[in-house]
């Protein structure tokens, strides 16, 4: 699988009636593994600030791993996030323009058939049962400007529709928004809200992970854990004090890469097959429960079983890590013996690396 190369980033903007301000994300992109590198710029969200800053961060968490890079080669998340939010400071304009709604077979219809109850359903949540069969007709024409809540809801961070359908790049002015449009700015405390993180290594790619104390979990191979972060706890905070993610994720990483291996004497608890999980997620459990000598003759995990982590025979191939870390969180639950030893100290606010930032800067 190719990474996406980004080479282009770009905002628009448009004040709704009730003077909120409505933005459209674009990034200019082509896919690494495919021939010409012809890049072509893609609306990737439309909503208020907070609702296409979930997509930023969305997009975020694919740099760590390098599904989303830059010409320059990688970019780090923090970083990603941080000209976003350059690029939203001075967006251009989005004048206002009549929509054609046609519901038809076509892959680029603005509504397709085949999506058409889902289209139902988020206009009825998002109040707007009494325009469905309006929409439904193929024959709505709207304005982005008097009807921008319902084509939120149809094509918003929480609808069903990608933006691309309905709006391009070229809707944008060549005009930047000289309005008075205030992003709401770093903070210098920010930092001050990074959880304590305290984690292990189970082998030599995932990790193990505590945050302010609550239950471990087992978060994947490092790039996944940090991914998480950006989504489930850097997104949320950067909402309540801007700028936390730039200096939030370094320090993350940081925690991530000192990680020391997990204690001998962790004990792990395995339940087979939790309510609401899947007949292969109580597989997977037989499968390690056969390696450790736990199954019964039949191969099947006991409903509970338990043992330490240090009583994983050594294997070249580290299967039983591999299976024991494809369990779902539901299933398992660590016992760390002393979680004082997790990582070293790690102190937040890592400088910036202004030469990696140029680079990475689009």
């Amino acid at each position: 699988m190719g990474s996406t190369v980004l080479t282009g980033k770009r905002a628009a903007a448009f004040q709704t009636a009730d003077g909120e301000w409505m933005f459209a994300l674009f990034e200019r992109t082509y896919e690494k593994n495919c021939y010409p590198h012809d890049d072509k710029w893609s609306p990737i969200a439309f909503g208020r600030y907070a609702d296409v800053m979930r997509r930023v961060f969305r997009h975020a968490s694919s740099c760590e791993g390098g599904m989303l890079q830059s010409r320059a080669d990688c970019i780090k998340p923090e970083n990603y996030i941080a000209t976003w939010r350059s690029v939203l400071a001075k967006p251009l304009r989005l004048p206002d323009s009549k929509i054609r709604l046609e519901v038809s077979t076509s892959f680029r219809a603005p509504i397709p058939e085949s999506s058409l109850e889902a289209v139902r359903e988020s206009l009825a949540a998002g109040g707007f049962g009494d325009r469905i069969d309006e929409i439904a007709s193929g024959k709505a024409e709207v304005s982005l400007k008097a009807d921008t809540a319902l084509l939120d809801a149809i094509y918003g961070e929480k609808g069903p529709l990608g933006l691309w359908r309905v709006l391009d790049v070229h809707a944008c002015s060549s005009l930047m928004v000289d309005e008075d449009l205030k992003l709401p700015a770093a903070s210098a405390s920010s930092i001050d809200r990074m959880p304590e993180v305290q984690c292990y290594a189970i082998g030599d790619e995932n990790r193990l992970v505590s945050l302010d104390g609550r239950p471990w979990d087992q978060a994947g191979w490092q790039y996944e854990a940090v991914g998480r972060f950006i989504t489930d706890v850097a997104y949320p905070l950067e909402m309540v004090a801007p700028g936390f993610a730039k200096r939030a994720i370094p320090v993350l990483r940081d925690a991530l890469s000192g990680a020391k291996a997990l204690p001998a004497e962790t004990v792990i608890e395995v339940v087979r097959l939790p309510e609401g999980l899947e007949e292969r997620c109580g597989r997977l459990a037989d499968n390690l429960a056969s390696d450790l000598g736990l199954a019964d003759e039949e191969g099947r995990a006991p409903a509970q079983f338990s043992f330490r982590y240090g009583d994983i025979p050594a294997d070249p191939r580290d299967m039983l890590r591999y299976r024991l870390c494809a369990l779902r969180s539901q299933q398992v639950t660590w016992s760390v013996p002393d979680q004082r030893n997790a990582v070293d100290a790690v102190q937040p606010g890592a400088d910036i690396d202004l030469t990696q930032l140029v680079l990475e800067l689009i």
